[in-house]
């Protein structure tokens, strides 16, 4: 009887460790978080630092060949990626830590944080014009977004309604493949511990 009872406290620890492993609750530090909601700004400079969420300046103007560094002053982890990875890296920017790139090439250099929908900002490496007073919001202007005018149909009779044959399938969700990975191997480890018990028990026994 006490070796069931330690052998069953066992097994719902087991349990208990390989679904807090395979199916974490709390979220990750990459997640979705608030972009920047400050002005756009434009500055010359080396030194783009990343505070409540906000790269500053937003653009950025440099020489070619100068070196750019990122240091990261908010109270989060962000990253740096270019546009469509062109340049940057997924890895992430710890806090009061700074990357450094070197842009050789005149042009324009958008980047992100992958962390953080709407938190963006730009190298610009050579000439080009600066922003004009009030260009730093697009709340009211100067961008404005353009609507798609309402198309007028005809008017048409309405054809019978047609009932599926089958129901359309549902969605249940997705497994990553290591937790596929870590789900296989407790059911390995499961077996060899039910055979290793198996074999100790007396032959005679029940």
């Amino acid at each position: 009887m006490r070796h069931s009872r330690r052998s069953a406290k066992w097994w719902v620890i087991a349990i208990a460790t390989v679904a807090a492993v395979a199916f974490p609750g709390g979220a990750a530090v990459a997640s979705g978080g608030g972009g920047c909601g400050r002005p756009v700004s434009d500055a010359r400079g080396e030194t783009v630092r990343i505070r409540d969420f906000c790269f500053g300046p937003t653009i950025l103007r440099v020489h070619p060949g100068d070196e750019v560094r990122f240091l990261n002053a908010d109270s989060t982890p962000h990253t740096v990626m270019g546009a469509n990875a062109s340049w940057g890296t997924f890895r992430q920017l710890n806090v009061g830590k700074h990357m450094t790139y070197r842009f050789t090439r005149p042009g324009v250099y958008p980047y992100v944080c992958t962390y953080h929908p709407g938190m963006v900002g730009a190298v610009v490496v050579g000439g080009g014009p600066r922003m004009t007073t009030g260009a730093s919001t697009t709340a009211s202007g100067p961008v404005v977004r353009v609507l798609p005018q309402p198309r007028i149909q005809p008017a048409v009779a309405a054809a019978p309604a047609i009932e599926p044959s089958s129901p359309a399938p549902v969605s249940t969700g997705w497994i990553a493949p290591w937790q596929l990975f870590v789900l296989g191997a407790f059911g390995l480890l499961t077996f060899a511990a039910l055979v290793m018990e198996r074999r100790r028990r007396p032959s005679g026994g029940v």
